[in-house]
């Protein structure tokens, strides 16, 4: 059993001879009262004695360190190369740690000072819990880094690499693969024998020959925190992923594709509309009004292939995963022959799975989706030789034969078409939280037939306009310096927003008008939890007096004479017969404006349901944390049955049921991208290359909203959010200094606004780096160079 009263310094001193697989690198540890009656040369004497001429790593052993009931990790300093027969830097470094003991508390009787022998350029150090620490799910829990060379960086919080983090399943260790992981572990699995204890926060650092290192080991201080019922279900859940996966990464019918990758922010992004783990509320709301059907309805209309009867969206233990099988197969035009589909869906399925980390840049980086003036040098690199020449020139027909008649604006997928059915949305609209639940039933139909079907019309032509904007820049016809302008220039309803919230708040209009246009956003779209704008009483409270004044309004991007020559004979050369440089630029524009325009709207209808579930809950004494565990379909039911007085009761036990799932589902670690039954165990943090907008650089102070708080001052910051939403529109009419965000892609909704207003951000930087960013005091946001450096 593992003896909590034994310090740092004589736990290591205890452990040396008794574990085989780790080793213990020599140490001395002397007691501060010993040290201060020593000299310099005293203390070189005793040191060079044991050590030679090594470099030494000197380190805290305090008496209050790894307690059971607090570690106090990092919290007391380490000083690194520290020569053993200098005896001057030996002191310093001494005091230093001494110092740090002072800063905090009296220095007591069982303070100790560490002097070690230093692990010269390790090739990965870190710390491994062998449990989750948040929720003691069965998870050994790897942060580390394997760059660096130090072995301080992931305790001390500091490096840009100092969060790499992998989870591998306590039982199922023998997935893993990595040679170097697979001897941590079974020096780790040794240490919890030897100990006998199962709760242990490790340090360690790992040499080029694989031999582990320990260099501390403590109990986990959060045990009593954990929920042991939640842990003792994840393996069965586990299982039951496998039987999942092991179905769906077959072939299927009406589907191009010999198996699939899952992620949860490639196509329709769940894991930035409505999270990694959702609630139930919120899950059901977004399969039934998009992923279900909407999705390929909407490509249908454009002319796109569809795989008739399949919903893009797959929940793994309440996981929101897509299915990109199903997206590369609908990115293909209806008529290109099946043979050549199918060769194309299995190339870009075998590219996301060799490269998980463009997962948020499928439209760019790995599928083709549409024509565009570089399209003969994207099948170079995205098809290769996959196809055979006559097949590259049938697929790229195909594309210009799915392209034109978009860009003509003809028939049912035009961005007219799609404008139309969103103006018919918005006068159909009502407030409805005085409505029964069987007014879910029309609200729910108009949503989809003419909210969410139409806008991913409009979504649609925003990538295509994307694409070729970019081609135009790959050709050389525009710059990207032109192409932002462009963007800029585009008015949105965001642009709007923000001359309105300023006149708000310089009282130029009511606030009853203002919210009666703004008054359904929120920032979590999905999230009953989350406040609606005319909820939240501090809004027109704000500073107004923004940076971003200036950059609301630039003027509309107009093309010189060589510009439109150059546009102009690019559109003869590609056979795109009947749009001019006029009508492709309006496109573009149009496309851009009408993407954001349709999101605005039909999110008044989903704010609307929203509220009227929460109404209802209220009238039968639930409340909205109670109701956000409910799934729609829940309450679809209620409304068709006869009312009666158990209606609390049984909402209550769904809504309990399905909280106790959800505390699963936050348990379980999932990698984004899931491709084998492998990664259901051995799970690491997918490293994401953000997606930056401007060539701006910035340094500033950082601050975190989410999407049930309006946060502090943001004027002068850069502000960080999860789950970028069209509700966070508000904080464009603050001085923001910049914005990065966990989860978005390339095109998504704050790359577009950032674009527009001309502010520096970095969209989708990944969980790693997003956490990493959260513990940092000032962030540096070099959007040119493609840099972000946390400062601390």
């Amino acid at each position: 059993m593992m003896n909590n009263s034994l310090s740092k310094a004589r736990m290591l001193i205890e452990l040396a001879p008794r574990v085989t697989l780790f080793k213990v690198p020599d140490l001395v540890a002397m007691a501060v009262d010993e040290l201060e009656g020593l000299s310099a040369e005293e203390l070189r004497a005793r040191m060079s004695a044991r050590f030679g001429t090594a470099p030494l790593i000197v380190r805290s052993s305090a008496g209050d360190e790894d307690g059971q009931l607090a570690s106090k990790a990092g919290a007391y300093d380490s000083v690194l190369g520290v020569r053993s027969d200098d005896g001057a830097a030996l002191r310093s470094a001494a005091c230093t740690v001494m110092d740090s003991y002072a800063r905090v508390r009296r220095t007591g009787a069982c303070d100790e000072v560490i002097f070690q022998t230093l692990i010269e350029r390790p090739a990965m150090s870190g710390v491994v819990f062998t449990h989750d620490l948040n929720t003691g799910a069965p998870y050994y829990v790897i942060n580390y880094d394997d760059v660096s060379g130090l072995t301080n960086t992931v305790t001390s919080g500091g490096g840009e690499y100092a969060n790499r983090t992998l989870y591998i399943h306590r039982g199922a260790t023998e997935a893993i693969r990595s040679e170097r992981f697979r001897h941590l572990i079974a020096a780790v699995q040794e240490l919890e024998r030897v100990l006998g204890s199962q709760f242990l926060d490790i340090e360690f650092a790992l040499d080029e020959a694989l031999q582990p290192y320990l260099l501390q080991v403590r109990a986990i201080t959060t045990q009593p925190n954990w929920n042991r019922a939640v842990a003792r279900r994840i393996d069965a859940e586990l299982r039951g992923i496998q039987t999942f996966l092991r179905e769906r990464l077959r072939p299927a019918p009406g589907v191009c594709g010999r198996t699939t990758v899952l992620g949860q922010m490639p196509d329709w992004n769940p894991a930035e509309m409505i999270g990694r783990a959702p609630r139930a509320l919120a899950m059901s709301l977004y399969r039934t009004l998009i992923t279900d059907q909407a999705w390929r309805h909407a490509r249908e209309q454009m002319g796109y292939a569809v795989p008739a009867g399949h919903a893009l969206m797959v929940s793994l233990a309440g996981q929101p995963f897509i299915d990109t099988r199903l997206s590369f197969h609908s990115y293909l035009p209806a008529d290109l022959p099946s043979a050549i589909a199918e060769k194309l869906v299995d190339t870009w399925v075998e590219r996301l799975r060799t490269h998980p980390e463009l997962h948020d840049k499928i439209e760019f980086e790995v599928a083709i989706t549409t024509f565009s003036f570089d399209v003969d040098a994207k099948l170079d690199r995205l098809v290769g030789d996959a196809l055979s020449a006559d097949e590259r020139r049938t697929f790229r027909d195909s594309l210009r034969r799915l392209t034109l008649p978009l860009l003509r604006g003809d028939g049912e997928g035009s961005i007219d078409a799609a404008l139309a059915r969103i103006a018919r949305l918005a006068g159909r609209q009502l407030p409805a939280a005085d409505n029964g639940l069987g007014a879910l039933f029309p609200m729910v139909e108009d949503c989809i037939r003419l909210g969410t079907v139409p806008f991913a019309v409009l979504a649609r032509h925003g990538f295509i306009a994307r694409t070729l904007l970019l081609s135009l820049v790959a050709r050389g016809a525009l710059s990207a310096d032109d192409v932002a302008r462009l963007q800029a220039g585009v008015r949105t309803v965001a642009g709007d927003l923000v001359d309105d919230m300023r006149a708000l708040q310089a009282a130029r209009v009511t606030r009853a008008d203002f919210m009666a246009r703004y008054g359904h956003l929120r920032p979590g779209t999905y999230d009953i939890l989350s406040p609606r704008y005319d909820q939240m009483q501090d809004l027109a409270a704000r500073d107004g007096d923004t940076g971003a004044a200036a950059a609301v309004h630039p003027p509309a991007f107009v093309p010189d004479r060589a510009q439109r020559a150059a546009i102009g004979a690019l559109l003869q050369a590609e056979g795109l017969d009947g749009v001019d440089v006029d009508q492709l630029l309006a496109y573009c524009a149009a496309a851009i404006a009408g993407r954001e325009y349709g999101k605005f709207v039909f999110t008044r209808s989903v704010s609307a349901m929203l509220e009227l579930i929460a109404a209802f809950g209220e009238r039968h004494g639930l409340s909205r944390e109670e109701m956000s565990h409910v799934p729609l379909q829940q309450l679809l039911d209620v409304a068709l049955a006869s009312a009666d007085a158990l209606i609390e009761e049984r909402l209550r036990s769904v809504a309990e049921r399905e909280a106790e799932r959800h505390a699963l589902t936050s348990a379980i670690r999932l990698p984004q991208v899931l491709f084998d039954e492998a990664g259901v165990h051995v799970v690491p943090f997918q490293v994401s290359q953000p997606n930056f907008i401007t060539a701006l650089k910035v340094t500033a102070e950082v601050v975190c909203l989410d999407a049930r708080h309006t946060g502090p001052e943001l004027d002068g910051r850069i502000v960080l959010i999860e789950n970028a939403d069209p509700g966070y529109d508000w904080i464009f009419a603050q001085r923001i200094a910049g914005l990065v965000t966990k989860y978005g892609g390339a095109n998504s909704h704050m790359a577009i606004r950032c674009a527009e207003f001309g502010i520096p951000a970095a969209i989708g930087c990944g969980e790693q780096r997003f956490e990493a960013f959260l513990q940092a005091n000032r962030l540096s946001l070099d959007c040119s160079a493609g840099l972000i450096t946390p400062l601390h």
